[in-house]
């Protein structure tokens, strides 16, 4: 009788545990319907990462170059002498706010020639400087520089006919105003110049 009891003690205490076990365990295991917790992926909109593209580079910006000068002699010319001389003007943009300022300048190569004649001679020789000022302005991607090219020259012809020397100095500051585009090799000229634009 012992046994018995005590085997039925160990059945309900095995029983006891057992409810205990399943009353412990997770709802997750009933149905088929469970919860979790997801990492959240971030979310791509049409337009990219939401960043203001970078605004186009004002082709004027950081713009160099240097403006190839022909400039007719027009006594040489007159004689048959070699009738150009040439420079090759530096230039650079500078900026100050939204505007953009050419700035530039540089010596005119010195000019010198002669005719010699039976009745004579008549030679002439030409100095100068160049300043270059003026402006670049961008409109839908292109870009237009107006300069304007202030030369101090100075020049001097002399005649020699049968023994006698004639001397006609001249001084001055001619100005020539040109507008290129911002091409390489463009050119524009005029009565007695010729102005060529190479970029950088």
């Amino acid at each position: 009788m012992r046994n018995r009891n005590k085997q039925l003690s160990l059945l309900l205490l095995s029983l006891l545990i057992a409810a205990a076990i399943l009353g412990c365990s997770t709802p997750s295991s009933q149905g088929t319907e469970s919860t979790s917790s997801a990492t959240p992926t971030p979310t791509e909109f049409a337009g990219g990462s939401g960043e203001t593209p970078p605004e186009s580079q004002n082709p004027c910006e950081g713009l160099a170059g240097t403006l190839e000068m022909q400039l007719l002699i027009g006594p040489s010319e007159a004689v048959g002498l070699s009738p150009y001389t040439f420079a090759n003007i530096p230039f650079q943009i500078v900026q100050s706010g939204n505007a953009y300022f050419v700035e530039g300048g540089g010596p005119v190569e010195y000019y010198e020639d002669i005719l010699t004649a039976d009745w004579g001679s008549f030679s002439v020789t030409f100095e100068g400087d160049t300043t270059i000022s003026g402006e670049c302005n961008a409109a839908d991607g292109n870009g237009t520089l107006d300069v304007l090219v202030e030369m101090a020259g100075h020049q001097t012809v002399v005649v020699n006919v049968e023994g006698m020397e004639y001397t006609y100095p001249w001084e001055g500051s001619p100005t020539v105003e040109a507008s290129f585009p911002l091409t390489d090799g463009a050119q524009v000229g005029g009565e007695g110049w010729t102005l060529i634009l190479h970029l950088n």
